[in-house]
């Protein structure tokens, strides 16, 4: 071909225009580019028949057909700040996704085709990371389902008219239902894009859809800016935003922040760890607010008799005038004893084995001075 399709930017592209050295052969050669005008045309039915038609393409790759959250057709996007996991998190999902099992708990419904595109770093890093993930794979059989584009690397761009022609091709032909991208910097999108801007480079994905005739899931990996929110305006695009985030070593925390079709799902929060193999399990539900600070506090004096709560509010997290008045109430319930003099503390636990008889003895001064408060003159 004469022309280098990626030339002219994928915005001017839409507009109309064309690389400079763009002949009739290129036309002739790459009929798809050329979108040629078409009428509109209107057709309108009730809710009733428009209700009664059972259409494909209603499943989801990652979820329930009723709790979709990764949709047939859709646009999901992970984001993240650099090293919180998610190229780790892409690949076990795509893992998932190939062998037809659960992935962290919500519902696979089925194996699928995946092509996986890393676009940053170089290959032989990311060559060995999918080795070690097969190496120590123990779920179902991915039998050949999981792909990764391996030549030209870190070259592919949505933006590019002649890129999107080729996957088109390739998706229709190998029947990919998931295609994961990223990171989406380095994919056709520079820029963080305006809410127009990340609706028109969701529409060269679905023109790659329309290309290949496939409904197929297109999953992109991208960053977070500087404020920890997505980079660029994603919250009004596509189907599902999850933020990625590693809030301490060995764990991660993946926020929905949107999933369309999910009211399950959308603006819940799931807390991961490292498992064995680069994957990830769920994490023990952490005790509700005040349960938690209770027995927090309770462990700590328990396991530091004596201590003053300057200690303790140094150990255990959370608000302070909150863990204040939780003290209180553990000293009104007198699983905690004090046996400081004024405003001082000196906290025991009444189980304490290590001071039984100090303890005895302030919860005798506390009752006599109780007992002398309530007589009268």
């Amino acid at each position: 071909m004469s022309g280098d399709l990626g030339f002219v930017p994928w915005w001017e592209w839409r507009e109309g225009k064309r690389p400079p050295d763009w002949t009739d052969a290129d036309e002739r050669e790459f009929p798809a580019l050329v979108e040629p005008a078409k009428p509109l045309e209107l057709e309108i039915v009730s809710a009733e028949e428009f209700a009664s038609i059972d259409e494909s393409g209603a499943g989801a790759f990652v979820g329930t057909p009723d709790e979709a959250l990764i949709p047939e057709g859709g646009d999901a996007m992970f984001y993240g700040d650099g090293g919180a996991g998610k190229t780790t998190l892409a690949i076990d999902l795509a893992c998932h996704l190939a062998a037809g099992d659960e992935w962290v708990g919500i519902e696979v419904g089925r194996s699928v085709r995946v092509l996986l595109i890393e676009n940053e770093g170089p290959r032989p890093r990311f060559r060995r990371k999918v080795k070690r993930k097969l190496a120590e794979w123990s779920g179902s059989p991915i039998d050949g389902r999981l792909l990764v584009l391996e030549k030209p690397w870190g070259k592919f761009s949505y933006a590019d008219p002649g890129w999107r022609q080729l996957l088109a091709e390739y998706v229709r032909e190998h029947q990919i239902d998931v295609v994961i991208v990223g990171p989406l910097t380095a994919s056709g999108m520079e820029a963080a894009g305006t809410l127009q801007e990340t609706r028109a480079f969701i529409e060269l994905v679905d023109q790659v859809r329309e290309l290949a005739e496939r409904r197929f899931a297109n999953v992109l990996v991208h960053h977070e800016n500087r404020g920890g929110k997505v980079s660029g305006a994603w919250e009004g695009t596509g189907d599902t935003l999850v933020h990625v985030q590693q809030p301490t070593r060995g764990r991660v925390r993946l926020d929905f922040r949107k999933v369309r079709w999910s009211s399950e799902l959308h603006g819940t929060t799931l807390q991961l760890v490292w498992a064995e193999g680069e994957g990830f399990a769920l994490a023990e539900a952490e005790p509700a607010r005040p349960e938690r600070v209770w027995d927090d506090i309770a462990e700590f004096v328990l396991d530091h008799g004596g201590c003053g709560w300057n200690e303790v509010d140094r150990a255990v997290s959370g608000e302070a005038t909150y863990k204040r008045r939780r003290r209180d109430a553990m000293l009104d319930d007198g699983l905690l004893v004090n046996t400081g003099r004024g405003q001082a503390f000196e906290l025991w636990h009444r189980d304490d084995p290590e001071q039984p008889r100090r303890i005895a003895d302030a919860v005798a001064t506390q009752s006599a001075s109780a007992e002398g408060a309530g007589e009268g003159p």
